[in-house]
């Protein structure tokens, strides 16, 4: 940043910033003890046999904490119902934020997503490619194979010879 003063330019530094503090957030013991209220938000997405115990409570920032409890829900092993709950300052209220599913440290998971091209086959290739030009599927995949037998047979004899 320059500045224009008695008809030169003078260079302003920037003003030193401070870095951000890491502090972990204390517990709100109000929000740490509204177990029961967060299990009660839960009973719009889930039966109470679907809601087990508590997991766990974890404060997030200052008067924000997320509680999770146990899924008993068939298919989703290992997943837990969490609910986030705040108060503002000074405040005994507590407000329910968000609710919802995620998956615990041993939930089974759906494996990484593969694009088309690269989880289907090269026969299953040969084959989509001859309908699309309305041939024979399992022929183009005979030639296919020919032309693989043949390649590797020359191969072998240009080696071998």
């Amino acid at each position: 940043m320059t500045a224009q003063a008695e008809g030169r330019t003078v260079r302003i530094p920037p003003k030193p910033t401070r870095a951000p503090r890491k502090r972990t957030p204390k517990l709100d013991e109000v929000l740490a003890a509204a177990v029961e209220q967060a299990r009660q938000a839960l009973q719009g997405l889930a039966g109470a046999d679907q809601i087990g115990d508590p997991v766990g409570v974890v404060a997030d920032d200052d008067r924000l904490v997320t509680h999770r409890f146990a899924a008993n829900l068939p298919g989703y092993g290992g997943w837990e119902w969490f609910v986030t709950v705040a108060r503002a300052p000074r405040s005994k209220v507590v407000t329910v934020c968000e609710t919802g599913l995620l998956p615990g440290a041993d939930a089974i998971l759906a494996p990484d997503w593969l694009p088309w091209s690269e989880r289907v086959s090269q026969e299953e290739k040969i084959r989509l490619d001859a309908i699309a030009a309305g041939e024979d599927p399992e022929a183009a995949v005979a030639r296919a194979r020919g032309a693989e037998e043949g390649r590797d047979g020359d191969e072998s004899e240009e080696t071998q010879g």
